[in-house]
């Protein structure tokens, strides 16, 4: 936690949290039971393992897959990839907390680089649309937003703004607020002379369009020449601690929720096209900047719709800009269409037109699969080929494309019609195009993990039962009784001793050193820190005292084993702790006997059995050994 933070904070903010509502922001969730579940978006999820537990004033989420777990604080870390100061104070605002302040007795650390350069860009965002809304020397770009037909609501909601012309212009007003020139620099707001005498902006005499995170943040801008005599058209900034243009999407922060709603997105290649598809009611659109797609993209773009549509310009460059595309999202588990505008036109230049709309969206209805799309594609090289030669190297080019992209792993149910709709192209039948499938060759794109990546998914029981050689009956009980403990914390006033005179309770009766698993008695321990000073807990609070993810999935799964057995009603959480508790006590005595005996086998060879017998009827007068069993007959 962080030291200006109090306690007190941290507790009412995570109690005021709506945890379902802030993580279906991100992720499309469906109510099952107690529970809304959906596609994991810490990993590359293919079917919902994904689950957000709300349950007796208890809320966390939970991957039954890759073991991610944790509170809302740890969701917003992870998911938006921020510190823990940053994940507070966007939480805070969003529940309308005040945060109440420690005074530091210690020297002001520096602010952390990524603080910076956010406050440098959002003061930036706020020069330049001061400038295109309040000065006279942005007329030049007030004229053209006019010609582009920007109106203005949109041009507000977008944050577009312009740069003046002069030289020094964004650097005086910055340093002016006590933003460091470094700060300028790493943000690509400001250059070094070539001098090394000074600096300049980097934007001058352009119309500016900031770059947001998913927040809505400024991280960076792009800006549009206001002479057309200058070059380069567009300019963006360069990349910083803060802004990654292969895993950023222009528009994504308003796109977001109407994506999330319509489970579908559609990706074009323009700040003015987004601009435009907005302001034309197409809410769901974003961008690239000025990059190819690429895998990062795909990974955001999967945990937030079910339907990806690509939009390019009906130029060749636009369909060779679908290609590359086709083969990011090929096997993937997500649809993707290829829409191809007509008469070569960009989506800005189609919706400024009378029909644009009506024409642009005539064009979105015949969108076309990404794997007909690869077929006409291929319909258009035969129209070319020369003679059954060419025609056959053709068919061997595009099966072999096809294999590399993963074509094997496809459901039957799409790759049947294409290969139907190849063998009639070719006039061969359906079983010659089968057979002439490259085997061995399939998802050559998309090896498997990484050896790093399956040590990340590997579970952490598994990773810990490694280290320590427990009886899987044994770490069953155990897991079971802890589990009972982290669902109904007030079970440990329950007594267990079979004398109600003499009865224990639970808390005194055990401890951490009961367990034998080290990953349950890791997580033991912090749960008796509470035992110790007669506490309560709740699942979150136990999360959230977790700083090591694994311990963090576990808390998780065992709530939620523990719920679905209890709630099933077969036992109540008393009974279910006490037969647990049984549990525990039978296998520790099958494991002394087990070890007496052993012990018996071994010395019998080498010394009389006089010893040993006593020691076994020792065992036998404790209850270890049953009476049903002769001490002749263990051997």
């Amino acid at each position: 936690m962080s030291a200006l933070a109090d306690r007190t904070d941290v507790d009412r903010i995570r109690e005021s949290v709506d945890l379902v509502a802030l993580i279906a922001e991100h992720v499309p969730l469906r109510p099952r039971g107690r529970e809304h579940v959906g596609l994991c978006p810490f990993h590359d999820d293919h079917t919902p393992s994904f689950a957000v537990v709300t349950h007796k004033g208890n809320a966390f989420y939970k991957c039954h897959a890759c073991g991610a777990a944790g509170d809302a604080f740890n969701f917003v870390m992870d998911y938006h990839k921020m510190a823990f100061p940053d994940a507070l104070k966007l939480l805070a605002e969003r529940t309308g907390i005040t945060l109440q302040h420690r005074r530091s007795t210690g020297p002001k650390p520096d602010r952390p680089a990524g603080d910076e350069l956010r406050r440098a860009n959002t003061l930036a965002a706020e020069f330049y649309r001061d400038f295109l809304v309040n000065d006279s020397r942005g007329s030049d770009a007030r004229a053209l937003i006019q010609r582009r037909g920007m109106d203005d609501e949109t041009v507000e909601q977008f944050m577009v703004g312009a740069a003046p012309a002069e030289w020094e212009s964004i650097a005086g007003h910055l340093t002016r607020r006590d933003v460091s020139v470094r700060a300028l620099l790493a943000a690509g707001l400001i250059k070094p002379r070539s001098s090394g005498n000074g600096h300049y902006d980097t934007f001058r005499n352009r119309l500016i369009f900031p770059i947001c995170d998913e927040l809505g943040r400024p991280i960076a801008f792009g800006g549009r020449r206001l002479d057309e005599t200058e070059e380069p058209k567009y300019l963006n900034s360069p990349e910083s601690p803060v802004f990654n243009k292969s895993a950023t999407l222009y528009g994504l922060h308003l796109a977001k929720r109407s994506i999330i709603d319509a489970r579908q997105v559609i990706v074009t290649e323009g700040y003015t096209d987004v601009i435009a598809c907005h302001q034309a009611g197409l809410s769901n659109v974003v961008a690239t900047l000025g990059t190819a797609l690429t895998t990062q993209h795909v990974q955001i773009l999967k945990r937030l719709c079910e339907e990806v549509v690509l939009l390019f310009d009906g130029d060749e460059a636009g369909r060779r800009a679908a290609d590359r595309a086709v083969a990011l999202f090929f096997a993937e588990t997500i649809d993707v269409r290829i829409c191809i505008l007509p008469d070569g036109d960009d989506p800005a230049d189609l919706l400024a037109s009378d029909d644009g709309l009506d024409r642009f969206r005539a064009a979105m209805d015949v969108a076309t699969d990404a794997l007909a799309y690869k077929v006409a594609r291929f319909q258009e090289e035969l129209r070319s080929a020369r003679g059954p030669a060419g025609r056959h190297r053709g068919l061997q080019r595009l099966l072999a494309e096809l294999a590399d992209l993963g074509f094997d792993r496809l459901p039957g149910v799409r790759k049947r019609p294409v290969i139907a709709q190849l063998a009639d192209l070719m006039h061969v039948r359906i079983e010659d195009i089968e057979q002439a499938i490259p085997r061995g060759r399939s998802g050559a794109r998309h090896p498997g993990p990484a050896p790093q990546e399956v040590e990340e998914n590997t579970t952490a029981a598994d990773l810990f039962a490694e280290q320590a050689d427990v009886p899987p009956a044994r770490r069953l009980a155990e897991r079971d009784l802890l589990a009972v403990l982290i669902f109904q914390p007030s079970l440990r006033h329950q007594s267990l001793g079979g004398d109600p005179v003499a009865a224990v309770p639970v808390a005194s009766m055990l401890g951490p050193q009961v367990f034998l698993d080290p990953l349950l008695r890791c997580l033991a321990e912090t749960v008796w820190e509470w035992f110790s000073r007669d506490e309560s807990f709740t699942v979150q609070e136990l999360m959230a005292r977790l700083d090591e993810p694994r311990l963090r999935s576990l808390a998780g799964d065992l709530y939620i084993e523990a719920e679905q057995r209890i709630e099933a009603g077969e036992q109540s959480p008393a009974e279910f702790l006490r037969d647990r508790f049984e549990a525990l006590e039978r296998l520790a005595e099958r494991e002394l006997y087990r070890r007496d005996l052993d012990a018996y086998r071994r010395r019998r060879e080498t010394s009389g059995e006089g010893a040993i017998e006593k020691l076994l009827e020792q065992r036998r007068k404790q209850g270890y050994i049953p009476d049903a069993l002769p001490t002749r007959a263990r051997t």
